[in-house]
């Protein structure tokens, strides 16, 4: 009987113990609990605290006259006048320089078609710097409307007033296939774009091209402005193909003859259609044609 009672009497005891320990580790863990939400809670309110004073800071700076954009300087601008940059970009004189979003401000100018890139700088306290990168017209390019093309084949707006005047016109693309088909018809595009600059390496002023035909199946076909002669020169590679027009057009100078045609979209060969000089001494097929000349050069 003396043992039973010992024995429950120690059960008590270490159930007692575990029932303390238990209790402790419980208040234990409450305050850590509580000391963590207190040091985030303090956290918390000194990040607001810091963002308040920041934004009553920079409400403040706003207001400050010394910040007021006195100096702005535009410069890349041919086709746009200074003032329509700034009517582009929404700034105004007087305008507080901390309140400008420089990104947002060349997004702005960027969406004019006439304007590639822009970059736009501020300095402390009242200067303001824009730079643009115009897009400059190339060709005219006829899709229902004429259109004006850059010199990376960017077709960026339609014409207006005298745009354009005196550049080539690229014809034979419809705005259905261009934009159906368009990584094919930008290639042929940029194709005549650098059969335009070819010429002008080899002395051909572009002034002397009105219009180049692009045709997917048939390539590229030249018209000039003086006596319209058509030079049909097919697809790339086009430098050895102007070299030998060039070539054929100062024979034809020697012989005083004027080429009404000029097809080069052969290997080592080009056949040339003469304009008759007089009606008693030209030669003639049935039907009245002119007769092709066959010239290898």
């Amino acid at each position: 009987m003396a043992r039973t009672t010992i024995h429950y009497n120690s059960q008590r005891i270490r159930n007692r113990r575990t029932f303390t320990k238990k209790r402790t580790q419980s208040k234990r863990d409450l305050t850590h609990i509580f000391l963590v939400c207190l040091r985030y809670t303090l956290t918390s309110l000194g990040i607001v605290s810091i963002a308040l004073t920041s934004v009553m800071i920079y409400k403040e700076l706003l207001q400050l006259p010394f910040l007021q954009v006195k100096k702005i300087q535009v410069e890349g601008c041919v086709q746009q006048t200074p003032a329509e940059i700034l009517d582009i970009a929404g700034i105004h004189p007087q305008i507080n320089l901390l309140s400008l979003d420089l990104k947002d401000i060349c997004q702005q100018l960027e969406s004019s078609p006439w304007i590639d890139k822009a970059q736009v700088k501020r300095t402390f306290p009242d200067q303001l710097y824009i730079s643009i990168l115009e897009r400059k017209p190339e060709a005219l390019i006829n899709l229902n409307q004429l259109h004006l093309v850059d010199g990376s084949g960017v077709i960026f707006k339609k014409v207006e007033r005298q745009e354009g005047q005196g550049l080539p016109i690229l014809t034979g693309i419809r705005f259905e296939n261009l934009w159906h088909q368009k990584k094919k018809h930008t290639m042929l595009i940029n194709e005549a774009l650098s059969l335009m600059n070819l010429f002008e390496q080899k002395g051909v002023p572009l002034a002397e091209i009105s219009e180049i035909n692009i045709d997917p199946a048939l390539g590229l076909t030249v018209f000039t402005t003086n006596n319209t002669l058509q030079i049909r020169m097919g697809f790339a590679p086009y430098e050895k193909k102007c070299d030998r027009l060039r070539a054929i057009i100062v024979d034809l100078n020697s012989k005083n003859l004027t080429a009404q045609t000029i097809d080069l979209d052969y290997r080592h060969k080009a056949f040339v259609k003469v304009r008759p000089q007089s009606v008693t001494n030209q030669t003639t097929l049935k039907g009245g044609e002119t007769k092709w000349v066959k010239m290898e050069i």
